[in-house]
C-alpha cells in the first residue's frame, strides 16, 4: 500500500510539472542554458553531432540520459521535459517512502513530500530542464549520505558520499561549484575518531573520484573541441545577467562586493523557502551528528554561490535555492526531535513553501521577470520568435542559420536535420567565401540581442534588411526572416 501511494504522489508531481513545463515552453520561458542542453540532445539523437562534441558535452550526465531518451522518443516529443518531470516525480515517491520509514503516518508523509516536490524552488528547477532535477537528486543523495557518514563513516558510506559528489560534478556546472564549494566541509560529516586519525585522507577518500573523472573529462574536452575547459564557459553568458539583477542585501556600499551580495542572498533565499530547516538544527543544536550533514550542504550552497560569482564560471547561482526542500526533507526524516513536533514541523514547511516565491525573487531576478513577462504579454519575444521559426522550417532542408546561438530553432523545429549549423561544412564555406549557396537561410535582426551575436549577421551586415540576390523572403516575425532560394537558384 505504501508504495502504491508513493506511485501516486509521483505521478501527480509528474503530471503537474509537466502541465508547467509546456506552459513555460509556450511562454518562451525556458531558461537558457535548458534550451541548449534540449537542442544538443536533439543534434545527438539525431545522428546530427560529432562523437567528438558528444563524449566532451558537458553537462554529461543530463545530456546523455536526455540524448539516448531522444534517440528512441518519436519526433517531437518533449523529451527533457519528460525526463524532469519523470525525475521529480521519482523524488516526490522516495521522499514519501523515507518520511514512511522514519515513522511519519501516511497523511503526514504525504503532505510534507508533496509540499517538498511542489516547492517552487523546486519546481522552478524541473521547468528548466533534466540538469537542474539532476542537480537536486545528486544533492539529496549527498546529503543522505552524509548523515550516514556521521553514524558510520565505513567503506560503502564513504563510497556513496564519493558517488554523490561525482553526480553532482557531472549534473550541472552549479553542481560542480557546490563539489567544490562542499570540500572544506566535508571533515565536518566524518566521526570525530577518524578525523583525529587521518582527517586529509577521509576528505582524499570523498573527493578523489571527483578529482579523477573531471581530469579524464578535461582531457577528452582538450583533446576533442580543443578546449579542456571548455565545459564551463557555455554558462557564463548567463551570470552576468544574473549579477547584475540580485539587488546588494547590505546598501549600495557594498554593490560591488558581488560574490558577499551573491553568497547573502542564496543564504537569505534558503531561509525564507526553509525555515524549517534553521529552527530544527536550532533544537539540536548541541547534538552534532544531527546538525553537521545538513550544515555541510546549506554551507556548501552558500559557498558556491560566493564561488561561481568570484570565479565567473558555471552559470547562475538560481539553482541552488532548490537546496530547501531538499534540506527540509533531510531534517524531517534524520532528525528524531523534529517528528516529535510533527504539526509545527508541518507548519514550517508550508510557510517555506509560501516563502519559495519570495526567495525566488530574491535569488532568482531573471527568472522571476520571465513569469511576469509570460503572464502579461506572453513570455520572451526572441525565443518565441525563434520558436516559431523553427515551426515554420518543417518539411524543408538546407537552412543556413547560427542554431548555436538560437537553439530554440532546434526545438521548435523538433530535429536538428535538415538544419546547416556552424558545425557544417556549408557554414563554415559561407563564412569562408562570403557566399551563400543554400535553398534557405535564416537571420535574426541584428537589433535583437541574439541577432547581435549571430555569425551569419556578421558576416552579411545587410542579409537582414535586404537579402540576398536570388532569394526571396519565405517567413517572417519580429525577430527573424527566411530567406529561400527561387527557382532560377541565383546566388550571391
Amino acid at each position: 500500500m505504501t508504495r502504491l501511494i508513493a506511485c501516486a504522489i509521483g505521478l501527480v508531481v509528474g503530471v503537474a510539472v509537466l502541465a508547467l513545463a509546456a506552459f513555460a515552453l509556450k511562454a518562451g520561458a525556458i531558461a537558457d542554458d535548458g534550451v541548449m542542453l534540449w537542442a544538443g540532445a536533439i543534434a545527438a539523437g539525431d545522428g546530427d553531432m560529432s562523437i567528438g562534441r558528444m563524449l566532451a558535452a558537458y553537462p554529461t550526465v543530463p545530456f546523455w540520459a536526455t540524448a539516448l531518451m531522444q534517440a528512441v522518443a518519436p519526433a517531437g516529443t518533449p523529451t527533457p521535459a519528460l525526463l524532469a518531470a519523470a525525475l521529480c516525480g521519482l523524488l516526490a515517491g522516495a521522499w514519501f517512502l523515507a518520511l514512511r520509514g522514519a515513522g511519519l503516518a501516511p497523511l503526514a508523509a504525504g503532505a510534507a513530500a508533496l509540499l517538498a516536490a511542489l516547492h517552487p524552488a523546486l519546481l522552478r528547477a524541473a521547468v528548466a530542464g533534466p540538469a537542474e532535477m539532476f542537480f537536486v537528486a545528486f544533492l539529496y543523495a549527498l546529503g543522505n549520505a552524509l548523515y550516514d557518514l556521521r553514524a558510520r563513516s565505513g567503506v560503502p558510506e564513504v563510497m556513496a558520499a564519493g558517488l554523490a559528489l561525482l553526480g553532482l560534478a557531472f549534473a550541472h556546472p552549479i553542481g560542480a561549484a557546490t563539489a567544490v564549494a562542499a570540500t572544506p566541509f566535508l571533515i565536518l560529516a566524518v566521526r570525530p575518531m577518524l578525523v583525529a586519525n587521518s582527517a586529509g585522507n577521509v576528505v582524499l577518500a570523498l573527493v578523489f573520484p571527483t578529482l579523477f573523472c573531471a581530469g579524464a573529462f578535461a582531457y577528452t574536452s582538450w583533446v576533442f573541441p580543443g578546449s579542456g575547459w571548455s565545459f564551463f564557459l557555455a554558462p557564463s553568458a548567463s551570470l552576468a545577467s544574473w549579477t547584475a539583477g540580485v539587488a546588494p542585501l547590505l546598501g549600495e556600499a557594498f554593490a560591488g562586493m558581488t560574490a558577499l551580495n551573491a553568497a547573502l542572498a542564496v543564504a537569505l533565499a534558503l531561509v525564507l523557502a526553509a525555515p524549517l530547516v534553521p529552527v530544527a538544527l536550532a533544537w539540536v543544536y548541541r547534538r552534532r551528528p544531527l546538525v553537521a550533514p545538513a550544515f555541510v550542504i546549506a554551507a556548501a550552497a552558500v559557498s558556491a554561490a560566493a564561488l561561481t560569482v568570484s570565479a565567473g564560471r558555471f552559470g547562475e547561482p538560481a539553482i541552488l535555492v532548490a537546496a530547501a526542500p531538499v534540506l527540509a526533507v533531510l531534517v524531517i526524516a534524520h532528525v528524531p526531535v523534529v517528528r516529535a513536533r510533527l504539526a509545527t514541523a508541518l507548519t514550517l514547511l508550508a510557510l517555506g513553501w509560501v516563502g519559495g516565491v519570495g526567495a525566488l525573487g530574491l535569488a532568482d531576478p531573471r527568472g522571476a521577470a520571465l513569469v511576469r513577462l509570460a503572464l502579461d504579454r506572453g513570455g520572451d519575444l526572441q525565443q518565441t520568435d525563434a520558436l516559431a521559426l523553427g515551426g515554420a522550417t518543417v518539411g524543408h532542408d538546407g537552412i543556413l542559420v547560427d542554431s548555436d546561438n538560437a537553439p530554440a530553432v532546434v526545438l521548435g523545429r523538433g530535429r536538428s536535420r535538415g538544419l546547416l549549423s556552424p558545425s557544417h561544412e556549408a557554414f563554415a564555406l559561407a563564412l569562408m567565401f562570403a557566399r551563400i549557396d543554400t535553398p534557405l537561410v535564416a537571420v535574426p535582426s541584428p537589433d535583437s540581442r541574439i541577432g547581435a551575436r549571430d555569425r551569419l549577421n556578421k558576416a552579411f551586415p545587410l542579409l537582414y534588411r535586404r537579402g540576398t540576390p536570388g532569394y526571396r523572403l519565405l517567413y517572417q516575425n519580429e525577430t527573424w526572416r527566411l530567406y529561400a532560394r527561387d527557382e532560377t537558384g541565383g546566388t550571391r
